[in-house]
């Protein structure tokens, strides 16, 4: 009898390392469960916080990513307006503009930030388009950065209904390579979504 109860204790003891391993991967990159959600119920999705951005800033977005605090959803669209980079946070909720802020002259930006829009290959809300259609999921984050003056990967976080994230590095054509994790692990099931 006490080999039985140990036994399952001890079954029950892997069964739980794993369920929690799974929870842990299925949060994908660092998001936890309450953002992912959070995003998934947002009745505001990227390309509508990045058309607002443009709007506000008067500039072309080049970055976008929600982002959540304490219950309350918002996206975070970086812009280049005028040569000055302006970060513009949208209500994931109701689309409205709830900050602008002037980040400062293009000229000095991070050696890899990208500073003009055209080193993108296409407008970001074009990209999000791509990437949903490629990946199966709702675009999350969207960035890219550059070396040397030259384009190079865009990095695209996407969220699946069921509440996993996968990222990918997405080619100009839209092609789509899952990233690995941080355990050098393929996001999901390590298969190539484009």
């Amino acid at each position: 009898m006490k080999r039985k109860l140990v036994t399952l204790l001890t079954a029950g003891a892997v069964s739980a390392a794993a369920l929690a391993g799974g929870t842990a991967f299925a949060s994908g990159n660092g998001n936890d469960q309450a953002e992912v959600q959070a995003f998934l119920g947002a009745s505001q999705d990227i390309t509508a916080a990045i058309n607002a951005a443009e709007t506000a800033s008067g500039g072309k977005a080049v970055a976008a990513e929600f982002d959540e605090n304490t219950g309350s959803g918002y996206y975070e669209v970086d812009t280049i307006a005028n040569g000055k980079q302006v970060s513009v946070e949208i209500d994931a909720s109701t689309g409205k503009v709830i900050k602008t802020s002037d980040e400062g002259d293009v000229a000095k930006a991070d050696d890899d930030d990208i500073v003009d829009p055209a080193q993108l290959g296409a407008p970001l809300a074009e990209l999000v388009a791509k990437a949903e259609q490629s990946g199966g999921g709702k675009v999350m984050s969207i960035s890219a950065e550059h070396e040397s003056g030259q384009a190079g990967m865009i990095e695209v976080e996407l969220a699946n209904p069921d509440g996993t994230t996968q990222e990918f590095a997405m080619a100009a054509d839209g092609k789509m390579t899952p990233q690995a994790d941080d355990d050098g692990e393929d996001d999901e099931d390590g298969q190539d979504a484009g």
